[in-house]
């Protein structure tokens, strides 16, 4: 019986081993998996700092007080004391305004006349 008990233990260290490999092969290809989340992280990052750039800078503009006069000018109609406002004729919008009348043509011949000058 002594020459069976080395190699028992020969054979459990064996199993020890190749468990062990197994164990470690495994957390190395999910590790490996893992690598490719890192990178899509990283480039997510990258961008949202970015966006966050951007936004902070509309932020600085939006508390200028060129934004706040271009916005009342712009959307408000607002003038600044002593300015005289100037209203042009809006030929083009009366032509889109004929042109979307007339509804028996189809859209693209009433662009095509709006664009091209042909009735």
């Amino acid at each position: 019986m002594q020459p069976r008990q080395p190699q028992i233990g020969k054979i459990v260290v064996w199993i020890i081993s190749l468990i062990l490999c197994l164990s470690a092969g495994g957390t190395i290809v999910n590790l490996w998996a893992r690598r490719g989340i890192v990178s899509e992280r990283e480039a997510d990052l990258a961008r949202l700092q970015q966006e966050n750039k951007t936004l902070e800078n509309a932020l600085q503009d939006a508390r200028g007080e060129q934004f706040v006069e271009r916005v009342a000018r712009d959307k408000l109609g607002m003038v600044k004391p002593g300015e005289t406002i100037v209203i042009m004729p809006d030929s083009a919008g009366n032509e889109i305004n004929a042109a979307h009348n007339n509804s028996n043509t189809a859209y693209w011949r009433q662009w095509w006349g709006i664009f091209f000058d042909i009735e």
